[in-house]
């Protein structure tokens, strides 16, 4: 097979695009894989008057008191990495609602990823109590997309 940068180029800008870890291509012999190395971000901030730092210190308690709020309630989480829709079309009333009991089976949402839509069902009976996630929202596998309590 001979090598071709620009199929090279496209399965890494798909490794970025779709989140994934690792793409193998193999034909007549050759086997090409790209893999991804996931660095630890390191987040530097700089503050130059004090009431930043309280703005900054109140979001902080919030987003605390969000955790711990939702602590007490099972999650439903993202099966795989891709792109969280709420709704079957653009147009369309969403699948669920805060406050709304599903049944076993129903659909949730869907989670798109390579052109695949791919239906998020309830496992068990529950109302759901908050939905993380809007719209066109990347999510990546083992994500939370709703907070939900057994009924």
């Amino acid at each position: 097979m001979k090598i071709d940068v620009k199929a090279i180029k496209k399965l890494s800008e798909n490794i970025e695009k779709y989140g994934l870890e690792e793409i193998t291509l193999e034909s007549e012999g050759t086997k090409i894989s790209l893999k991804r190395e996931i660095e630890k971000a390191t987040v530097t901030q700089v503050i130059s008057e004090p009431r930043v730092v309280t703005s900054t210190l109140k979001k902080v308690n919030k987003a605390k008191a969000d955790v711990a709020e939702t602590k007490k309630y099972d999650s439903i989480k993202s099966p795989m990495i891709g792109t969280y829709y709420g709704a079957p079309s653009p147009d369309a009333d969403t699948f669920v609602k805060e406050g709304q009991i599903v049944e076993i089976g129903d659909i949730l949402c869907i989670v798109e990823a390579m052109k695949l839509m791919n239906e998020v069902k309830a496992e068990k009976r529950c109302r759901i109590v908050k939905l993380v996630l809007t719209d066109g929202a990347p999510v990546t596998k083992g994500a939370d997309l709703f907070f939900v309590e057994e009924v």
